[in-house]
């Protein structure tokens, strides 16, 4: 009889525990997968800034190129928003690039824990290499 008591109690601990275990390791995937994505729109951020210092400031290709990267990082470039200021600027002057991506969840399990929707954000700034044309 002990036995089979023990047997029981060992079941309802290993569901307890492989639950936990289970909660953990999609936190972890969940994890990888964030750290991926601001990797992503960080490096997006850096070829847009590189792009903003030789148009001298905003221009479409700025846009172009960071969409263009966060599509090849697996991300949606309809989501990413993207900030240049000033919109022009002289050479040698500052010039920030910054982007901002609405990371969903990916596994629904983990959404009463974590929020369901985590806001990437990355800022660059470099300096203006456009010559004025005189």
């Amino acid at each position: 009889m002990k036995a089979n008591g023990q047997r029981g109690a060992v079941t309802a601990e290993f569901a307890l525990v492989s639950t936990i275990l289970l909660m953990l390791l999609l936190m972890c995937l969940e994890l990888g997968f964030i750290l991926d994505a601001q990797l992503v729109v960080t490096g997006a951020a850096r070829d847009g800034a590189r792009q903003a210092s030789i148009d001298g400031g905003w221009s479409g290709a700025v846009e172009d190129r960071v969409d263009a990267l966060l599509d090849m990082g697996g991300l949606d470039p309809e989501a990413g928003e993207v900030g240049v200021s000033p919109q022009q600027v002289a050479y040698g002057r500052p010039v920030r690039v910054e982007v901002a991506y609405p990371y969903r969840v990916r596994s629904p399990f983990l959404i009463p824990i974590i929020p369901a929707e985590i806001l990437l954000e990355a800022e660059v700034v470099t300096r203006s290499e456009r010559l004025d044309d005189r």
